[in-house]
Parts: C-alpha cells; structure tokens; sequence
C-alpha cells in the first residue's frame, strides 16, 4: 500500500500548499475597493497576459477556469476603463479569433497591484530563518520547473 500512502501524502501536502497560499491572500492589504481598482481574477489575466502576449481569448478563458460570459465581462471591464488596460485586435492569422495585449496602462496596473502583494509576502518570508528560506527557495524552483512545464494552450 506504499502508493495509497504516498498518495496521501500528496493531499496532505497539497491541503497544507492550499492553505499557506489562501492564507498569503488572505493577509495582503485589501481595504475598501476604489472604483477601477483591480479585482483578483482581472489581475490573474493581466498576469498571464504579462507572462505571454498576446493571448487568443479563448485561451486566455481556458487558462483563467471562467465561462464565455465571465470571460466578456473581464475583457469589457479591463478595456473599458479611462486608461485600458488591455487592447483587443482580430487575430491576423484566424479571422474568428480575437487576440488580448497588455496596454502600458496595464503592464502599470500590474506591477502595482503585484508589488503590493509582494511587499507583504517578504514580510512574513522576513520572519524565517536564514535555513527555511534556503528550503523555501529550493521547492520553489522545483515548482516553477513543474508549473513551466503546463502548456499555456490548447492548440
């Protein structure tokens, strides 16, 4: 029964990365919402866009875990600000295709909205020791190698 252990192992280490992930995002400074402040999920598509642009929208739908109709709501919302966002063009290789790009208003927006979030994240990363951190550094790289190696998309 060694791979019913390893197993869980997996979701119990798993359950743990869940919770100190939930807990980082948990702890960023949030404070009253300002009109045109960024929610999460416009954030997360700003960051793959940041990741690799453009992005076919339906890749970008795929990627974010969101319906069609949420999907439109996103885009509207972050094209249709003072300063967009985001830029939309038809994609010049498949005509029923739309392609997303980041503006310099949005590459601005989220290294804003990022280093926020960083600042708090080194904070609590302040607290450990030299050794931890050395630890923390290795498994990250690991999950970097094993994150780069998802396909952005389906094509």
């Amino acid at each position: 029964m060694v791979a019913t252990e390893a197993g869980t192992r997996f979701d119990e280490l798993a359950h743990q990365l869940f919770d100190v992930v939930t807990r980082f995002c948990q702890v960023v400074p949030r404070g009253r919402k300002r009109s045109g402040d960024l929610k999460d999920i416009e954030f997360l598509a700003l960051s793959l866009l940041n990741q690799r642009e453009p992005l076919i929208v339906g890749d970008l739908q795929r990627q974010l875990s969101v319906l069609p109709a949420q999907m439109s709501r996103i885009i509207r919302s972050l094209e249709a600000r003072d300063r967009p966002l985001i830029g939309c063009r038809i994609n010049g290789t498949d005509k029923r295709k739309i392609d997303v790009i980041l503006t310099a208003a949005g590459r601005s927006a989220f290294l804003e909205y990022q280093t926020s979030r960083v600042r708090t994240i080194s904070s609590l990363l302040a607290k450990l020791s030299t050794d931890d951190l050395l630890d923390v550094t290795r498994v990250l790289g690991k999950l970097h190698v094993a994150l780069d190696l998802r396909p952005i998309s389906d094509e």
